[in-house]
């Protein structure tokens, strides 16, 4: 074998194995990664960095924060869970994630979608 050849044998089973790990790092499981606590700022009744997408797994727990400095009612869908938060103040949703399902939280009077909920095996 000339050495040319076992530099390309080479080269190749480097690119197997980076190939291999990349596939194993990044689909070894199908289990869904929950969000975990999540917090939303809100300034001027927008929420900062845009609506978020969140996801919680079904069996554990919804733990969402909204810090506003706009006072409104905010608003859970889906579970049906409102709560006033006053002006520069924050209200805390947790609850178990028992609905499977897309849900969005928004600010209720302002028409304002804060986050999209996804609640998933």
């Amino acid at each position: 074998m000339s050495r040319n050849q076992r530099f390309l044998l080479l080269g190749l089973a480097v690119v197997v194995l980076i190939v291999a790990g990349v596939a194993i790092g990044s689909g070894g499981s199908s289990a869904t990664k929950s969000s975990g606590p999540v917090t939303i700022t809100v300034k001027n009744a927008q929420p900062v960095g845009g609506v978020k997408d969140v996801t919680f797994k079904k069996g554990g727990t919804v733990d969402l924060t909204v810090a506003s400095d706009t006072a409104d009612e905010v608003h859970f869908h889906g579970y049906d869970v409102h709560k006033d938060v006053a002006e520069g103040g924050s209200v805390h949703f947790e609850f178990p994630a028992t609905i499977e399902g897309k849900f969005i939280v928004e600010l209720e009077d302002h028409k304002q979608t804060l986050a999209n909920v996804t609640v998933e095996q």
